[in-house]
């Protein structure tokens, strides 16, 4: 249960955006905190504290951000917000290279994040972000490619990644949800930014939870892989995903899974396609041997999905 007024009000945990630090001289990381506060904002999953209220909250209780960040300060019992983001960025680098007749200037930003449950105290979230770009190219030797490249650039591409983060840290503490079932569709609480058309997902039914014996602690609960769906259409706050294969009924509240990698998401498309050509086949004769050989098809290639 959270401790703030406003999560009653509004039935969303509060959430603060602290301290992006920097171990670079001279770079100035407010517009990645300010980027990252937007992006966790259009998950519509939160309600956003800005960040001179955190201050105050802050100096009331004798703390710093700058001592939670480096773990010197203890936020137990901290009240008023539910979870807290810092991070710092760690490196960055500007460098010509050389491709045949071409010279670029490529940069890479490392960044750490971590998400903070103030009221458990418990970490929800530790990644690591490493980011690459081709800011410049050109084609003549004479020519630095880094020329008139600056920070700034580099703070670019600390923005860009926000959208990223802000939908692995919410998925993190929200995973993506069944919110309806209708017609051979799966309706999911997630839409534009954190899903998109073409994305296949595992749902999985969470059975009983299973306790540590000797601390009573919660350690993990049973899943059951029951359908491979493909999201179809993703809407401001919703998404739509088809029926690639079930093996059970899917229910509300079921968890959905991202299918990241190739392999495995050549193995949907292959699913996929043997399952419409089953159902085209058995449309015209469930009794024949097509039917029966194209279901064997897809019963193979499907089958291994089941398992993920």
């Amino acid at each position: 249960m959270f401790c703030t007024s406003m999560y009653s009000q509004s039935n969303k945990p509060v959430i603060a955006v602290g301290e992006i630090t920097s171990a670079v001289g001279g770079f100035n990381t407010l517009s990645i905190q300010l980027a990252l506060e937007n992006a966790l904002q259009k998950t519509n999953k939160y309600t956003m504290m800005e960040r001179t209220r955190l201050d105050a909250l802050l100096q009331e209780r004798g703390l710093s951000m700058s001592g939670v960040t480096d773990g010197r300060a203890d936020i137990s019992g901290f009240s008023g917000v539910d979870y807290l983001v810092y991070g710092s960025v760690s490196n960055i680098s500007i460098e010509r290279t050389n491709a045949l007749i071409a010279f670029s200037c490529d940069a890479s930003l490392s960044m750490n994040v971590r998400v903070v449950d103030v009221n458990s105290g418990e970490i929800r979230l530790s990644e690591s972000v490493f980011v690459e770009k081709n800011l410049q190219t050109v084609f003549d030797e004479n020519v630095d490619p880094c020329g008139g490249i600056s920070l700034a650039n580099i703070n670019i591409m600390g923005e860009d990644t926000s959208d990223d983060i802000a939908n692995k840290l919410t998925t993190a503490i929200f995973p993506i949800k069944v919110a309806r079932v209708s017609k051979g569709q799966v309706y999911l609480n997630y839409g534009s930014g954190a899903l998109q058309p073409g994305q296949p997902l595992t749902i999985k039914e969470i059975g009983e939870g299973f306790l540590d014996p000797d601390t009573g602690e919660v350690l993990g609960a049973e899943e059951t892989t029951t359908a491979v769906i493909v999201v179809a259409d993703v809407r401001k706050s919703y998404s739509i995903a088809d029926i690639v294969v079930s093996n059970a009924n899917i229910n509300v509240t079921d968890i959905a899974y991202k299918i990241e990698g190739k392999s495995s998401k050549k193995s949907v498309k292959k699913c996929s396609s043997d399952a419409k050509k089953a159902t085209k086949e058995c449309s015209k004769n469930a009794e024949g041997k097509r039917c029966k050989s194209a279901n064997d098809r897809k019963a193979k290639s499907c089958s291994i999905l089941l398992d993920l």
